[in-house]
């Protein structure tokens, strides 16, 4: 199984700003993300005021969330927050 571990701005498009990937043999996981991991390099990490950072397990290995990954999220948090917890302790649900 494939961990993504992300941040999305907390106002703004779903488009993740900055993206990690791992596998669940890595958890727990000590990370950092930052302008380098950007998806667009219009959109990047530091140009948000407040992100919510994500993580989760995928196992289709896929980007694309799908019912039965196992998800979580964190609160709100500044760009450069450190020592952030995540915990994957909810399942994506069916989308009926």
């Amino acid at each position: 199984d494939v961990v993504y571990v992300f941040a999305r701005a907390a106002d703004g498009p779903r488009m993740p700003l900055a993206v990690l990937r791992a596998r669940v043999a890595d958890l727990p996981l000590d990370f950092r993300l930052d302008d380098s991991m950007a998806l667009r390099p219009d959109l990047k990490l530091s140009s948000a005021a407040e992100l919510r950072i994500e993580a989760r397990v995928s196992k289709s290995g896929d980007a694309i969330p799908r019912p039965g990954d196992l998800a979580g999220e964190s609160a709100t948090v500044r760009p450069g927050a450190r020592n952030l917890k995540l915990s994957i302790d909810r399942i994506v649900p069916d989308a009926r």
